[in-house]
C-alpha cells in the first residue's frame, strides 16, 4: 500500500465523501475540525467549511499538504550521526504514534459500539489497540528521558576519549534489552489485530468509518515496523558499539 499516491485536485465543490476516499489520511484533518466524514460526507467541500467556521481556502490547503512530506524510505539511515538519527525518530515517528493512536482509538471505539454485535472482532481490536496504545505511550516515555539521553551521553564520551563509568554502560545494556523486548509486544499485538480484522479488509457492508479504521491501522502497522528497524537495527546497534 502507498498512502502517498498522487490524488485529484481538491476544490471548493469536492465533495467530504470523495476527498477520503481518494485519501483516507484526510479523515484526520476533517476529525481535527469537527467535520463528518461517514454520514455527512455527501457535501461539498465548501458547506462543510461554512459549517465549521472555516475558511475553504485554508481547509483545501491542509488537505493538499497530505502525502507531501517525505517518506524516507530511500534514506541512508545506517550514515545518519546517533544524534540526527535520535532526532528523526522522535519527530517522525514518536510523533506519528502520538497523534494517531488517539484519532484511531476513537474509531475503534465506534465501530466497536455500532459494529459490535454482528462482527465483534471488533471489540476486540478496540481493546487491543487501547492496550497497544497505553502500551507505546510509556515506552516513547522511556525512550526520549532514559534511553536516547543515554545513547547521547555515552557515545559523545566515547568520541572526546572519557571514560565511561561502568554502571552507566550497563544501565545503557540494560534498557536496550528492555526496549527490543517491548517492540517485540507491540509487534505481536498489531500482527494479532491483523489477523482479527483479516488482514485490515473491511466487510462489503461496512461504513466510511469503518474502513478508515482499517487503513490507519493498516498505515499504523506500516510505520510501527519501520520505527522498530530505525531503533532496533540502526540506533541501537550504533549504540553498542559504544558499550
Amino acid at each position: 500500500m502507498n498512502p502517498h499516491s498522487t490524488e485529484p485536485s481538491i476544490t471548493k465543490e469536492t465533495t467530504v465523501g470523495e476527498i477520503v476516499a481518494n485519501n483516507y489520511l484526510a479523515a484526520e484533518i476533517f476529525t481535527k475540525y469537527g467535520i463528518d466524514f461517514c454520514c455527512g460526507g455527501g457535501i461539498s467541500l465548501q458547506k462543510a467549511s461554512e459549517k465549521s467556521a472555516l475558511q475553504s481556502d485554508r481547509l483545501i490547503s491542509e488537505l493538499n499538504q497530505i502525502g507531501k512530506k517525505e517518506s524516507g524510505l530511500n534514506q541512508n539511515f545506517a550514515a545518519w550521526e546517533i544524534d540526527y538519527l535520535i532526532k528523526h525518530i522522535i519527530q517522525t515517528h514518536h510523533r506519528f504514534v502520538r497523534i494517531k493512536t488517539e484519532e484511531i482509538s476513537l474509531y475503534a471505539k465506534k465501530v466497536a459500539r455500532v459494529y459490535g454485535e454482528q462482527y465483534p472482532e471488533n471489540i476486540t481490536i478496540s481493546e487491543n489497540f487501547e492496550s497497544l496504545s497505553a502500551e507505546l505511550m510509556q515506552h516513547l516515555l522511556d525512550e526520549e528521558n532514559i534511553v536516547f539521553p543515554l545513547i547521547s551521553e555515552i557515545a559523545a564520551k566515547r568520541k572526546s576519549g572519557q571514560e565511561v563509568p561502568s554502571d552507566l554502560v550497563e544501565k545503557l545494556q540494560n534498557e536496550l534489552i528492555h526496549m527490543v523486548s517491548d517492540h517485540d509486544g507491540a509487534g505481536q499485538a498489531i500482527k494479532e489485530i491483523r489477523e482479527l480484522s483479516n488482514q485490515f479488509t473491511p466487510p462489503s457492508d461496512a461504513c466510511t468509518t469503518y474502513r478508515i479504521l482499517y487503513k490507519n491501522l493498516e498505515l499504523f502497522e506500516e510505520d510501527l515496523h519501520m520505527h522498530v528497524h530505525l531503533e532496533n537495527n540502526i540506533l541501537f546497534k550504533k549504540a553498542e558499539q559504544y558499550i
